[in-house]
């Protein structure tokens, strides 16, 4: 139910904002006021003291002026009796009349007047160069000047003024002005107390009203009216407020209402999403489960492919030794048979008996030599089968290890115009797995020959292998045509490759990752761009062993 807008008509007022406004006001006013005295003050001691200066400068230069005869005559008793006139201007302490002798080129002193009760001082032949300007000190003023007289110097005059005159005029008026400041003050004070009146009053009411509506929550109080029109203004914006307030919490308790049922039926969808989530939860983990086994068969695969890459190898490399021993055998035996033939029909000649040794002798250099080549094959490749398929730590030396990879590869590299070069230190020995770094190293090869290099490019692989601090460092590096940052970010995923159709199954460089990191506790990183090439680092921990050559 709706309660109707009631006035509440309230004296009391808020005594902090009555204290602050008074406190502006006076604080205003107070600042104005100090400086206004202040400035003024300032202004009119700056104005009384140049009067001063140029007060003494006007009186020095008469006296001086009027002494100009008595020091032509040189008459200082005439000019003694003449200053003893002063004693009618009130200012003049003492005055000091100096004769300059041109032929002498000195100054002397020539006479004098001291005020009643003013004790003589001394003379100031030394300062009467640097008293041309009037001197202020603390209670008088001194100021020397030149006695000329058509254009020749006649001497100096030195007076002395006393400022207890001046002194006494300025406390008159700052006694006035301090007078005039408390009276300003006072009326400030009082303008600010009716200006609290006039203003604060109904300001106070309006804080109280707004006060009481926050607290109590009841937004149906309105403001009365306001006899000024700018207070009334704030009243009718005051009521707005209120009003708008009122509606929004009608408008919130009929959205609180509609929540709650909202609430409701979310409740009963969120359980029906939670088991229904449950059961994707579960059949998810199914199909995740069933993925890994089969993303281990295909990196078996990819393994036992790899070992079928390197069985035609053997194949194709012990095939060539092989056979051109077989046809060397097949040769000597021809020739045994007719040499045999010649022994037997008693035709057999010295020459021909020197020919069959001589040929037979090649030949059996040449069988033995290419049994000899597929022997070493054989036994490099069963090596290379063996690392291959072992997981187990052993110590071998590196650039050896490598040269039978190289050799197990020469098939797919033979058939390629690309470059392979190796630098290794071939006195290095470590102990570690044969076995992933075998698998490694292949990949590496075959990715950068089936990837980097399209479109008959010809390029260069380089391999450089060191050791530092128990770790194995290969940098591994092509200069084809590089990856992108989107396929650089996911290059050691599974599945990823740009031959997708064309034979890439996208777990070569997944699986070296895990060899890398997982087989042998290493790291491995990419650095490429577009067009510039590929380079891996790869690091992995050592045991070195010495060098047994």
């Amino acid at each position: 139910m709706t309660q109707q807008p009631k006035q509440l008509n309230t004296t009391s007022s808020i005594s902090s904002i009555k204290s602050n406004i008074i406190n502006m006001v006076l604080f205003i006013s107070s600042v104005a006021l100090i400086l206004a005295f202040v400035t003024n003050g300032y202004y009119e001691f700056k104005q009384q003291k140049d009067t001063l200066a140029r007060q003494a400068i006007s009186y020095s230069d008469i006296i001086g002026f009027s002494a100009t005869s008595n020091l032509i005559f040189n008459d200082p008793s005439a000019e003694n009796s003449r200053l003893t006139n002063l004693n009618l201007v009130d200012n003049i302490d003492n005055i000091h009349i100096y004769r300059y002798d041109a032929t002498a080129n000195q100054t002397e002193f020539f006479a004098s007047y001291n005020k009643k009760n003013v004790p003589p001082i001394p003379t100031k032949l030394n300062q009467l160069d640097n008293l041309g300007t009037p001197e202020f000190f603390d209670k008088h003023l001194e100021v020397a000047r030149v006695i000329e007289f058509e254009g020749q110097k006649l001497g100096y005059i030195y007076a002395r003024f006393t400022l207890n005159k001046q002194y006494q005029q300025l406390w008159n008026s700052l006694y006035l002005k301090l007078t005039v400041l408390i009276l300003s003050l006072l009326t400030a004070l009082i303008l600010a107390l009716r200006l609290q009146r006039s203003i604060t009053g109904p300001i106070g009411e309006l804080v109280t009203l707004f006060k009481f509506a926050s607290k109590e929550k009841d937004y149906s109080v309105r403001a009365p009216k306001q006899s000024l029109i700018e207070l009334n203004g704030l009243s009718s914006s005051f009521n707005t407020l209120l009003d708008r307030f009122q509606a929004y919490i009608d408008k919130q308790a009929q959205s609180e209402l509609e929540i709650r049922k909202l609430n409701q039926n979310l409740e009963d969808k969120v359980n029906q999403r939670t088991d229904a989530l449950k059961d994707a939860n579960n059949e998810l983990l199914t199909t995740l489960e069933t993925l890994h086994k089969y993303q281990n068969q295909l990196v078996e695969n990819e393994k036992m492919a790899s070992l079928g890459d390197m069985v035609a190898g053997i194949a194709h490399e012990v095939n060539t030794p092989i056979g051109l021993g077989v046809t060397a055998s097949t040769l000597l035996n021809d020739r045994l048979r007719e040499v045999k033939n010649a022994l037997d029909n008693k035709k057999l000649t010295a020459k021909q008996l020197d020919k069959f040794l001589t040929e037979g002798e090649e030949n059996l250099n040449i069988i033995y030599r290419n049994l000899n080549r597929a022997a070493e094959l054989i036994s490099s490749f069963k090596q290379v089968a063996v690392d291959q398929s072992n997981e187990n730590s052993r110590s071998f030396k590196v650039l050896d290890f490598i040269n039978d990879v190289l050799l197990s590869l020469r098939p797919k590299i033979k058939a390629t115009p690309h470059q392979i070069n190796l630098v290794c230190d071939e006195s290095l020995v470590i102990e570690s797995k044969p076995g992933p770094l075998n698998q490694i190293l292949i990949n590496l090869i075959m990715n950068s020959i089936i990837h980097a290099f399209p479109d008959g490019r010809i390029g260069k692989i380089d391999i450089n292998i060191s050791v530092h601090s128990g770790l194995l460092k290969i940098i591994f590096q092509d200069d084809g045509v590089g990856v992108d940052n989107n396929m650089k970010k996911r290059i050691f995923d599974p599945f990823v490759t740009t031959k997708r159709g064309e034979g890439g199954s996208g777990l070569g460089m997944h699986l070296v990752y895990n060899l890398v990191t997982q087989a042998l506790n290493g790291s491995i990183h990419i650095e490429s761009e577009k067009d510039k090439g590929v380079l891996f680092k790869i690091e992995i921990p050592v045991n070195v062993k010495k060098s047994t050559n």
